[in-house]
């Protein structure tokens, strides 16, 4: 539930993912989660995800060994074994798919992502930002095709290889990089599977306890609301490997709320008022139950809630801006926060 929240529409809860790891756990040893300052600087981490858009994972199950096969791609290609699994982001599906690797490798997973939420793209990780080298990448599709990247001249060279081999797949490809531990303590962002535990016991507590599941988060968060009221209309396409589109919402007052996505939520705006704008964390949720909602499940007449959680400090640096911004996602506009609060 807290990895729905944090995936700011781009996937939204995870379910069948969580069908897919409760029988894995029931034929594999529990998976234990590390601290990542608990790793030695010359760990060799495996770092996991799918690639592409989540709308294709709705029609078939989420493979853990689909998933697990690209790590061992890694390994035969470094010559070399893993000591840890970790995750590129923490939203969605994209935070079991670590869960799953970790189980099926019997490996720890370390309590950290790249992303601090979800993105679309790879451009935005922190060790793009930073300028690590992403590479080599190992790329695997639900067939019989493994490749690898060997080299590449920066994190926007890796999105730009990887996007059209997820559109020729299907829009679902898994990838594994390798980075080290001092890389991870360094630049990854610390403690993400806890907050999703926080923020999903918050969610399932207020629901339990028949309380207001949005305002448990928005206590717990430090969030605001900004706008509620029922779907009139949605348009999604996909795209270059990405689902793109928006979502009107008309609001008390005949007022109307709009909400474009690529993925994930991107920006909400009412009138010529914009409310909130990525790198905010924009989410949607249902007004009865307090369920977040992704893109994918956004239909007419749902009775929705538009929430913003304060950014991550990390992402509000002049460099991080550049790929997590905005205008780095086609809007012709500079990031300006409609609140002075970050997530630390």
């Amino acid at each position: 539930m807290g990895a729905a929240v944090l995936s700011a529409g781009g996937g939204s809860f995870p379910y069948l993912e969580y069908l897919g790891t409760r029988e894995l756990f029931e034929k594999r040893a529990p998976v234990t989660l590390v601290a990542p300052e608990s790793l030695p600087d010359d760990a060799r981490v495996a770092l996991v995800a799918m690639v592409g858009a989540p709308l294709p994972l709705f029609e078939r199950f989420a493979d853990p060994a689909h998933f697990t096969r690209p790590v061992h791609v890694l390994e035969r290609h470094l010559g070399t074994r893993f000591d840890a699994v970790m995750g590129y982001e923490i939203g969605s599906m994209n935070s079991l798919i670590p869960v799953m690797v970790a189980a099926s490798t019997e490996l720890p997973l370390v309590d950290a992502d790249t992303l601090g939420r979800s993105f679309p793209e790879v451009q935005t990780s922190a060790f793009a930002i930073a300028g690590l080298d992403m590479a080599p990448i190992a790329v695997c599709d639900v067939r019989a095709n493994d490749l690898i990247i060997a080299r590449a001249a920066s994190g926007r060279w890796v999105e730009q290889l990887l996007r059209p081999l997820a559109s020729a797949c299907g829009s679902v490809i898994a990838i594994c990089g390798a980075h080290s531990g001092l890389e991870i303590k360094q630049h990854a962002y610390h403690g993400t599977y806890s907050r999703a535990l926080r923020i999903g016991s918050a969610i399932l507590k207020a629901q339990v306890e028949h309380r207001d599941p949005i305002a448990s988060l928005l206590r717990a968060e430090r969030g605001s609301a900004l706008a509620s009221g029922k779907i009139i209309d949605t348009e999604r396409h996909v795209t270059e490997g990405f689902v793109r589109g928006r979502v009107r919402i008309l609001c008390a007052g005949a007022q109307e709320a709009i909400v474009s996505f690529q993925n994930e939520y991107l920006l909400a705006e009412t009138g010529a008022r914009r409310l909130a704008m990525v790198p905010d964390l924009i989410a949607l949720f249902d007004s009865e139950r307090g369920d977040p909602l992704g893109t994918e499940a956004l239909r007419y007449g749902q009775h929705v809630t538009v929430v913003r959680l304060p950014p991550m400090a990390q992402h509000l640096t002049a460099k991080a801006l550049a790929v997590v911004g905005p205008r780095a996602f086609g809007f012709d506009f500079d990031y300006q926060s409609s609140g002075d609060e970050v997530h630390p």
